[in-house]
């Protein structure tokens, strides 16, 4: 769920691990605009198919707008395998294979699947979802989520 009004840029983002970890930040969030962002590079293993069906199962229980975005890393073939799968939100890192023209191409690429390309310019917040399920963490986060 989007609303092309909010700068996205300056909303707050957390790296979520799954579709719990995604529901939780959601609820934290309470209609306020959130970003979910993957572990850079998690579609190489686990598949660009897996974040596209938490981004439609997150889309069914957000109460506000959110963007589940996919990152990348700085592997354009993931950008692409992630654009067939149908992510709409993707990020991608500088790095060796980035040039100007890979840089250009996958913008125009992305834009023509309807999707938007990312460059994660703010520090996203990490979580440790593995040791810190339940209390600890919803109180770290609700903390974390600096809603202006």
């Amino acid at each position: 769920m989007t609303r092309p009004d909010i700068d996205w840029s300056q909303t707050p983002a957390i790296r979520v691990d799954g579709l719990e970890a995604g529901r939780m930040v959601l609820e934290i969030a309470d209609g306020r605009p959130v970003r979910l962002v993957s572990t850079p590079g998690i579609t190489g293993l686990a598949g660009a198919g897996w974040w596209a069906g938490l981004q439609n199962a997150w889309g069914n229980i957000a109460t506000g707008p959110f963007l589940a975005v996919l990152d990348c890393a700085d592997l354009p073939g993931l950008v692409l395998g992630a654009l067939r799968a149908g992510c709409t939100d993707i990020a991608i890192s500088p790095g060796p294979g980035i040039g100007d023209s890979v840089d250009t191409r996958l913008t125009s690429l992305t834009e023509a699947h309807g999707a938007r390309l990312h460059r994660l310019s703010q520090p996203v917040t990490e979580v440790c979802w593995r040791r810190n399920r339940g209390a600890t963490l919803r109180q770290h986060l609700t903390q974390v989520l600096d809603f202006k």
